[in-house]
């Protein structure tokens, strides 16, 4: 805990100005070594609701839990914010105002019961096996550029790993002889192995002795052997995507990680597995996937169910209302 309250009120409680209180809550976070990422995320959005409290003429610590269901978050939405930004914003706003609570600058924490949205799942923003097709045929796998990007879809789809994983892998985080990737920077900083098989294995191989030694040992580099960074990717996915002229889906590095779960799933894998591969720190985060696919999962089921097959193997032995015909 940080105590360091600037004066005392009229009730001799500690206050706190917004800009000491998101300071401290910042270093409260770097304490706890939460990303850089998450302190960027923390950063910009209380600096957007300093923005709005100074619009609505309201103070922090007289701030109601009315004045944000009422007043603040509909006015989110009133600016066209989309769900998930909101939701976004409701946990920021949450651990905040958890702090502050906890700090004793505030008497009760406002937001204990605000409770982000419920945001409806599509099954859209998945590669068909059509989308698949047309974007590995996209990479001139006769150039070196080429050669690597056809290499690191391969590798997002063989892994479901994320954008930020795939660009911080080094030569040495690939074990060709366990056939395995390690990810040393995952999501919250967790460290885990990610499977690849034979064929990614094979292809990583290759592209290692055209990649030759460097001075450094980032996996993905351009022409001048420099380290090849996220936002190189972003551009490169959107581009072949574009050429395969593929709508009606998001054409991202994290749709590859959605396609392989889907995938995955559907060739019968289990989701304990499935959660150990994608680093999820929750059961609930890959359960998401079973409603998500259950269509599909319905559909696999009735081509490969074993008692559809024993009725078409023996249609004497067995009818739909389960009595023997025999």
């Amino acid at each position: 805990m940080i105590s360091n309250p600037n004066q005392l009120n009229e009730d001799n409680h500690p206050t706190v100005s917004f800009k000491n209180a998101v300071n401290f809550f910042l270093q409260d976070c770097k304490v706890r070594n939460l990303t850089k990422e998450t302190l960027r995320r923390y950063r910009n959005g209380l600096k957007k609701f300093h923005h709005v409290l100074e619009v609505s003429n309201k103070d922090m610590t007289t701030l109601t839990a009315l004045d944000l269901t009422h007043r603040i978050i509909p006015g989110m939405f009133d600016e066209g914010l989309a769900l998930r930004t909101v939701n976004c914003n409701i946990c920021i706003l949450k651990e905040f105002f958890k702090f502050l609570a906890t700090e004793g600058w505030m008497e009760t924490n406002i937001v204990a019961d605000l409770k982000p949205f419920k945001v409806l799942q599509s099954s859209t923003h998945t590669f068909t096996e059509g989308h698949l097709q047309r974007l590995f045929s996209q990479p001139d796998r006769s150039t070196f550029t080429g050669y690597r990007n056809y290499i690191m879809m391969l590798v997002l789809f063989d892994t479901g790993i994320r954008l930020k994983e795939l660009t911080n892998l080094r030569v040495t985080d690939i074990d060709f002889e366990e056939q395995t990737i390690r990810i040393l920077q995952g999501k919250g900083r967790k460290h885990r192995i990610v499977p690849i098989q034979r064929t990614c294995v094979l292809q990583l191989n290759h592209y290692l002795q055209e990649r030759g030694k460097l001075e450094h040992d980032r996996l993905w580099v351009n022409l001048d052997n420099q380290p090849f960074e996220d936002s190189g990717i972003r551009v490169m996915i959107s581009r072949y995507c574009k050429a395969a002229e593929i709508q009606g889906v998001q054409c991202s590095c994290h749709t590859f990680r959605h396609t392989f779960a889907k995938q995955y799933l559907l060739n019968g894998g289990d989701m304990f597995t499935l959660k150990n591969i994608l680093g999820h720190e929750r059961m609930e985060t890959t359960e998401y996937y079973v409603e998500l696919f259950s269509r599909d999962m319905q559909i696999q089921h009735e081509k490969f169910s074993p008692v559809e097959h024993l009725a078409d193997e023996f249609p004497s032995s067995i009818d739909e209302s389960g009595v023997s015909q025999q």
